[in-house]
């Protein structure tokens, strides 16, 4: 049986892919198991279940993406521990950014279809503002 993730645990994973290491291959089954170890889900979610979230697909393949180029253009040179460490912090918020303006633009785009749809429909900008409703434990 699938197992289904919540919104925390889709970010947890899409974090995990973040900081995964520039010189560590990234693979679905690696992932798996860095899920299962570092997130303690037991038993891992399969590859099939988390290529299912497009937040997850879409991080996994912006991380595999940038190893091919980055790994190889970085000049191989002794850096301080310090200095090693700051490379590595970088370079993963640089990965993290790319995600985060790819999913921001995303989110643009299904914004417009909304808009078109919802002038389409004759929805006004009151109703869209209108706020969500509390459910009631009466």
């Amino acid at each position: 049986m699938a197992q289904h993730l919540t919104d925390k645990d889709i970010e947890n994973i899409v974090e995990l892919l973040d900081y995964w290491p520039l010189d560590q291959k990234l693979t679905w089954e690696l992932l798996c198991k860095a899920i299962e170890l570092q997130l303690e889900f037991v038993p891992a979610p399969t590859r099939q279940t988390l290529q299912k979230y497009v937040r997850i697909k879409n991080a996994y393949d912006q991380c595999k993406k940038p190893k091919s180029t980055q790994v190889k253009s970085t000049p191989t040179q002794k850096l301080p521990a310090s200095l090693k460490i700051a490379q590595t912090r970088i370079e993963a918020l640089e990965v993290k950014n790319a995600r985060l303006e790819k999913e921001n633009a995303m989110l643009l785009e299904q914004f417009v279809v909304w808009q078109y749809n919802a002038h389409k429909y004759g929805l006004s900008i009151a109703k869209l503002n209108e706020p969500m409703s509390k459910k009631s434990s009466d």
